[in-house]
């Protein structure tokens, strides 16, 4: 058995984003993954990525809305201020001392793309947090063919971390009941995934199920 893996840039390009108090609660895993998103593209943007060169603009000087500068790879105030607006933007709120944004709100982190850029934000999502193979799919489509990272869903309204690594491999198992015999082609899937816990690159394998997947494209 043998693993195909494909990866969305590497280790070194994925911005090493935390969550903080904001408030008396913390800002929220869904504000800082799609800060992640938006840094790791403004950096391909100005490092010579050709399918990202044309989008430069999703950070801007303090993170506000002035000149173009490239997204700090490390959180500074700047990037504190980009995730305040993502995090007030998605409409992140209060539970039980941690942020946690519906699905259905995440999309609302386009606003924050208007009048910085023309990259465009899809986002896609099972309301009740059943995992869904269409939405695994959709953030690996993203990782494999765009190689760009995706947001996705781990744990309801729990966790949203940054999928930048799809692998897959496909294996025969071999069934015994009684005098019946049979074998099933059975196909395991992860991603590897930035937490947005302050450790970039530095990340883990998980499970490939997903109830939410967010992408870009330029």
């Amino acid at each position: 058995m043998t693993w195909t893996i494909f990866w969305a840039g590497t280790a070194a390009d994925q911005p090493a984003y935390d969550q903080f108090t904001h408030g008396s609660c913390a800002v929220g895993c869904g504000p800082v993954a799609w800060a992640i998103l938006f840094g790791w593209a403004d950096r391909q943007a100005a490092s010579g990525n050709a399918y990202w060169a044309p989008r430069n603009g999703l950070y801007r000087v303090n993170g506000g809305r002035g000149a173009d500068a490239v997204a700090p790879i490390t959180q500074d105030a700047g990037v504190r201020n980009m995730i305040i607006e993502l995090h007030n933007a998605v409409g992140t709120f209060c539970a039980f001392g941690s942020g946690a944004t519906t699905p259905w709100d995440m999309p609302g982190a386009r606003s924050y793309l208007n009048g910085r850029t023309g990259t465009r934000l899809s986002a896609h999502w099972n309301s009740v947090g059943i995992h869904e193979t269409r939405l695994a799919n959709y953030a690996a489509e993203s990782i494999a063919y765009r190689r760009t990272p995706a947001v996705i869903g781990t744990g309801w309204l729990s966790h949203y971390p940054v999928a930048w690594g799809y692998a897959w491999q496909r294996r025969t198992v071999r069934h015994t009941f009684a005098w019946w015999s049979w074998t099933e082609t059975v196909t395991d899937t992860c991603f590897y995934v930035n937490n947005g816990w302050g450790g970039g690159g530095a990340g883990q394998w998980i499970d490939a199920g997903t109830w939410f997947a967010g992408e870009i494209t330029p």
